[in-house]
């Protein structure tokens, strides 16, 4: 396959700074493995769920001088087909920022039903596999791999070289998903349950992104160490810009997917216009939900409902800023098994959010330490309008959240901060 190099980011050097007297810690300070390996099926270009997160911390291990490979799926998410210009394999092979990237051939999932979702990851799993017995990539010292897919975990192992380390990433913790949101019957979240517990207990190390999701893997019988390390961002990329002129906007980000609850935005959307009448609400993504949303929206008679598309990468700065407020709606049952990496790049931005959980979940301890957004409880769209309402008509407010917020990113979420963490656990050191 053709090797082509492409160049997608700026140099930090020359990308704005919400704050140039601050300086956040750099890339070139860390230690780093001289090599690494990243088994995940998200990666750019996609532009939602865990593949900006892992895009940007290959790209980030790469700058800090680390030879990185990633290995993935042709781009197919959140749309559920492969996109255009990756079906025919051509582009199968890159080199993007430094990354060498490798992509193996899947089904996406149409539809999203646990049979179809079994067969995409079977598919691309077995492709990764082969790309080990071939030779097209081979074993590593260091070894990062993904959970939504406990899959990419278990054949994480096969390719750690011996005396190497792997250490998984639990974006998801895909049998508390499975039963909260009744994907598959019992016996089928049993099997993904013991396959979870078996592979993550394989690894030399595990990172989860907040307490919750740390007790339910413990519960799960996981014994391995595991490490919490939040959601994190390219803070020099995404950082505060002053509002577009344009009426007060709650906007949602993202992917239209089951997890997400968005069935709440829409009734929240309905209050909201009685409470505030000049308000629209923007829902920018796609997904499989995209059609079903746009009809249940046109039902409904909401005039103050607007679907567009995600923005691009090099627009996802600006885009940011045209939300006054942010949404993050989720399904409560499933909260405590997923944390929304969309709530740090918004913090990033400097804009408040709302979301949907309840007491305990993973959002709700952060709003608690952080208080640069508001909680409202899962499926009372009223009291979510409320909250939205109440920061669109208070900038003063929304404004010293944004703050809080982007604070709190510069000391714990920035790139340099989670290189320096999972850095020290591929090296063998306390993160």
């Amino acid at each position: 396959m053709p090797d082509e190099s492409i160049q997608l980011r700026q140099p930090v050097r020359d990308r704005p700074s919400a704050d140039p007297a601050s300086a956040m810690p750099s890339l070139s300070d860390v230690p780093v493995p001289e090599e690494l390996l990243l088994v995940a099926q998200s990666y750019w270009p996609e532009p939602a769920g865990s593949a900006p997160m892992m895009t940007d911390l290959a790209t980030a291990f790469a700058a800090a001088g680390t030879g990185t490979t990633v290995l993935t799926a042709r781009p197919n998410y959140p749309g559920n087909r492969v996109y255009d210009g990756y079906a025919d394999g051509s582009q199968d092979s890159q080199r993007v920022d430094g990354v060498r990237i490798e992509r193996l051939r899947t089904i996406p999932p149409a539809g999203g039903g646990m049979k179809a979702r079994l067969i995409h990851e079977g598919v691309l799993h077995a492709g990764f596999a082969a790309a080990l017995a071939r030779g097209r990539v081979g074993r590593h010292k260091a070894v990062l791999s993904l959970c939504p897919s406990i899959l990419s975990v278990a054949l994480a192992d096969r390719f750690t070289a011996p005396g190497g380390r792997h250490v998984a990433i639990v974006h998801d913790i895909q049998s508390g998903l499975a039963g909260a949101l009744g994907m598959g019957g019992k016996a089928a979240v049993k099997a993904i349950r013991a396959m979870e517990r078996t592979a993550l207990n394989r690894a030399d190390g595990i990172v989860v992104l907040s307490e919750p999701m740390r007790g339910v893997l413990e519960e799960l019988g996981v014994t391995r160490p595991i490490v919490v390390i939040p959601p994190h961002v390219d803070a020099d990329a995404v950082h505060p810009l002053p509002r577009p002129d344009q009426p007060p906007t709650a906007l949602y980000s993202g992917a239209f997917a089951r997890k997400q609850g968005l069935e709440q935005v829409l009734d929240m959307a309905g209050h909201l216009a009685g409470l505030m009448p000049q308000a629209r609400v923007l829902l920018r993504g796609q997904g499989g939900l995209e059609e079903e949303l746009k009809a249940r929206a046109a039902a409904m008679g909401l005039a103050n409902v607007v679907f567009e598309p995600l923005a691009p990468k090099d627009r996802l700065n600006e885009a940011m800023a045209e939300g006054d407020v942010h949404l993050v709606p989720q399904r409560p049952e499933g909260a405590a098994f997923a944390m929304p990496g969309k709530a740090v790049t918004i913090l990033a931005a400097g804009r408040p959010f709302v979301s949907t959980c309840l007491p305990g979940s993973a959002l709700a301890t952060l709003e608690a330490q952080v208080g640069a957004f508001l909680c409202t409880p899962p499926e009372e769209p009223h009291a979510m309008a409320e909250a939205v309402a109440a920061l669109l008509s208070d900038p003063a407010r929304a404004t010293a959240m944004g703050r809080r917020g982007r604070a709190w990113v510069e000391s714990h979420a920035t790139r340099a901060v989670a290189l320096d963490r999972y850095a020290r656990l591929l090296l063998g050191e306390a993160a």
